[in-house]
């Protein structure tokens, strides 16, 4: 009888960790799914003095051109 109950208490604390892991792995996947459609929504742009393609954030207008923000840019 006491062997029964310790294994039932061993088997539920099992299923709680399991379970906990489980939601833990959807949640970060998630994260990381809405991440990529953050990304994916945003414009990509070409920096007119050296032709990099980035991210329209990552970006900036010189002279009325847009330019990359990060240095080095070839320029």
């Amino acid at each position: 009888m006491m062997a029964r109950i310790l294994l039932l208490i061993i088997l539920i604390v099992l299923l709680y960790v399991i379970g906990k892991r489980f939601m833990a792995f959807l949640n970060a996947k998630e994260q990381q799914n809405h991440a990529a459609t953050k990304v994916k929504d945003e414009n990509i742009v070409q920096c007119q003095l050296c032709g990099t393609h980035i991210p329209e954030s990552e970006s900036t207008l010189l002279d009325e051109k847009i330019v990359c923000k990060q240095q080095p840019c070839k320029h």
